[in-house]
């Protein structure tokens, strides 16, 4: 299992663990089972798509997401 800081472009993925604080995402939680694809990253902070919608993660929350 790897961190979602430690996924490269264009890796998709499911989320098999997520411990981050939920009020990170907004109206698009990121829940266990949720299908996502790194759009970009750069030095460990990624943007996703998830839900049809693009969202930007901070390293210190892309390492509490974890990936199946």
């Amino acid at each position: 299992m790897m961190s979602l800081s430690d996924a490269v472009n264009g890796f998709s993925g499911e989320i098999a663990w997520n411990c981050a604080d939920r009020s990170l995402f907004g109206a698009c939680q990121l829940e266990t089972g949720d299908q996502v694809q790194v759009v970009s990253s750069y030095f460990g902070n990624v943007i996703i798509k998830a839900k049809g919608k693009r969202l930007a993660i901070t390293r210190d929350a892309a390492e509490r997401i974890k990936l199946a």
